[in-house]
């Protein structure tokens, strides 16, 4: 009986302790919060307060990028040993990517081992493992053989990077020699005719020699606009001369006629046509010109026959007078100037 009227009683005090109403108890008043706080055991207040208590997270590798700085070695043939720390992720840099790894079967199972295109190895090691052999073949055939081991005390280091000297090398080498591209820029600048090959676009002086006359008069003819260097030359009229009035000997062959004509300073240079109208190769010369000359040159020193499809070229003169009245005299050629 009693056990059932202290069990009403702590019935009672719950209900009055969550009932929101005042109690009249003499002649004082008592809130109800005041008797749920004298009713209820500490015990149980305590109890409930408590949070409850969580179980440690699982331990997450660390990656040792941050630990420390990198680590370079370098191949020379001979295995490298690496030291992994358990649960903390290990990089190993090779010098080239990567083709196959192997791995034991039994250190495989307690790691994780990730390897990437370019030749980046990531290892976390689970669980501690002795010296094992492992061995890496990369895209060009290369060997690199490393010695693992892994420890729970082991010191965890940064990335390691590997680097070979033949590779290397090779780099260096394939860096300071010109690729397919400079080669056929090489060869192509080897058919350039030489008096185009230097000077075109540049500045010329104030009194120009023989040879970069020449060339600026002859690039008019033989290459596009850009490529006739820059001179400071007035062009001058020029009128047709009949060829055997000027010219010896290979008049009977040859049809020669001013092209175009340019002064530059006190000296004027004349572009001539030459025809072969001759089944024979005619040679360039000279001394057969009749007239007041400094300098003669010619694109290509031997015409060809007729019909050959090389019978045609052009020819340069200087003269320190304009062309007609050079050659209206006569006079011997000298180019002793």
């Amino acid at each position: 009986m009693k056990t059932w009227v202290c069990s009403q009683i702590i019935a009672w005090s719950v209900v009055i302790a969550l009932c929101p109403f005042a109690v009249h108890a003499g002649d004082g008043q008592v809130s109800a919060a005041e008797v749920a706080a004298a009713v209820t055991p500490t015990s149980v207040s305590s109890v409930d307060s408590a949070p409850a208590l969580a179980s440690p997270p699982d331990p997450v590798p660390t990656s040792a990028t941050d630990a420390a700085s990198d680590t370079r070695i370098m191949w020379q043939g001979d295995p490298i040993p690496i030291g992994l720390k358990v649960q903390v992720e290990q990089r190993i840099d090779f010098p080239e990517p990567i083709a196959e790894i192997s791995v034991p079967r039994e250190i495989e199972q307690h790691s994780r081992i990730v390897l990437t295109p370019t030749g980046h190895l990531h290892w976390t090691a689970n669980t501690p493992f002795a010296s094992t052999r492992v061995l890496a073949t990369s895209v060009s055939g290369s060997l690199y053989q490393l010695d693992v081991t892994a420890r729970p005390d082991g010191v965890a280091s940064g990335r390691i990077v590997l680097t070979d000297p033949v590779l290397d090398a090779a780099a260096l080498a394939k860096a300071h020699t010109p690729d397919d591209r400079a080669k056929r820029e090489q060869a192509a600048a080897q058919l350039i005719p030489k008096f185009l090959q230097q000077g075109a676009g540049a500045p010329s002086s104030d009194k120009p020699n023989y040879v970069t006359l020449s060339r600026f008069a002859l690039a008019h003819f033989t290459g596009p606009r850009r490529l006739i260097p820059q001179l400071d030359a007035i062009r001058v009229a020029v009128r047709p001369m009949k060829t055997q009035a000027w010219l010896r000997v290979q008049s009977s062959a040859l049809t020669l006629q001013p092209l175009a004509q340019w002064k530059a300073g006190d000296r004027y240079v004349t572009v001539l046509g030459a025809l072969n109208r001759s089944a024979a190769e005619v040679a360039f010369d000279p001394r057969a010109f009749r007239g007041d000359v400094l300098f003669a040159a010619a694109l290509h020193p031997m015409l060809g026959p007729r019909g050959s499809g090389h019978n045609q070229s052009v020819w340069v003169v200087i003269t320190s007078q304009p062309f007609n009245r050079a050659f209206d005299h006569g006079t011997a050629l000298s180019l002793d100037r």
